[in-house]
């Protein structure tokens, strides 16, 4: 690669990362607005009297009469708390079916991985209908009970498709030399493929954790209270029929960014270290 090649390369990747940079900065900036400044910050780079409150009011340090601290505060403990336990329970079921079909020889394997597929192709905003009919038959709407469990009926797809692709890849071998020496199918799995497996667990992981933070129509129609809302909700009602606080909802998504960014970071260490080490064979 000739010199003006490297220097064309360099400007394309400068020009990629100001571009997926300058929306979350123009985010950023907004939250540290005013109102009255909002007009003048659009035509600069900076607001003219950049201020905090925003911020305060978000954590709820803000000693004004109305404070939206309370609410964050819960729909950022839903959220999290869904989260987890939707990532958590999804990797547990996914691990468990794609060892079945790839490994146990269940009858129809084949028709059941294309029907695990399949249910991708369904967009989850027409379930929404159907979920809260039944949901309010049994008396779970508003629950964060059930708006988990839907999340994990609807990303269980995606991750025992991951797994199993991943799964059908690895050596047979070294499964059934651990059930020679002692080990049951479970031993094997827990033992020796999910520790090898470290990519396609944490791919799925943080895919999972993601579009459950993220998710926001089926939280929308299920939800009424802050006992079950979730995050994107909350931020969503800062727009009202005749004012939307801008600066107030930027800085409450700019603090929604954070949880996600802390969690991708740990475990791209993580899947970087498992890349690794699944590319070199001993």
């Amino acid at each position: 690669m000739n010199f003006a090649h490297k220097i064309l390369l360099i400007l394309v990747i400068v020009m990629i990362v100001f571009l997926s940079i300058t929306p979350i900065y123009w985010t950023f900036v907004t939250s540290i607005s005013s109102d009255k400044d909002l007009i003048k910050t659009s035509k600069s780079w900076f607001p003219p009297q950049p201020t905090f409150r925003n911020y305060q009011e978000v954590f709820g340090l803000s000693k004004d009469v109305y404070s939206v601290g309370n609410q964050i505060k819960r729909t950022i403990t839903n959220s999290l708390t869904i989260s987890f336990a939707v990532t958590f329970l999804t990797l547990v079921f996914a691990i468990l079916a794609a060892y079945a079909i790839e490994r146990l020889r269940v009858p129809l394997r084949n028709y059941i991985s294309f029907f695990v597929i399949l249910t991708q192709m369904l967009p989850p905003v027409i379930l929404v209908i159907p979920i809260y009919l039944i949901l309010s038959k049994i008396g779970l709407l508003d629950s964060k009970f059930s708006l988990s469990l839907i999340y994990i009926a609807l990303n269980l797809p995606f991750a025992i498709w991951i797994l199993s692709s991943y799964f059908q890849r690895l050596p047979v071998s070294v499964e059934e030399a651990a059930i020679i020496d002692g080990c049951g199918y479970l031993g094997a799995l827990w033992r020796v493929l999910i520790p090898m497996s470290k990519p396609a667990l944490f791919t799925s992981g943080i895919f999972v954790f993601l579009s459950s933070w993220n998710e926001f129509i089926i939280a929308l129609v299920l939800t009424t209270s802050l006992k079950s809302k979730t995050l994107p909700i909350s931020i969503s009602e800062f727009m009202g029929r005749f004012y939307t606080n801008y600066p107030l909802m930027t800085a409450a998504g700019i603090v929604s960014m954070i949880p996600p960014i802390i969690f991708a970071s740990i475990f791209q260490r993580f899947l970087v270290e498992g890349l690794a080490k699944g590319a070199v064979k001993e």
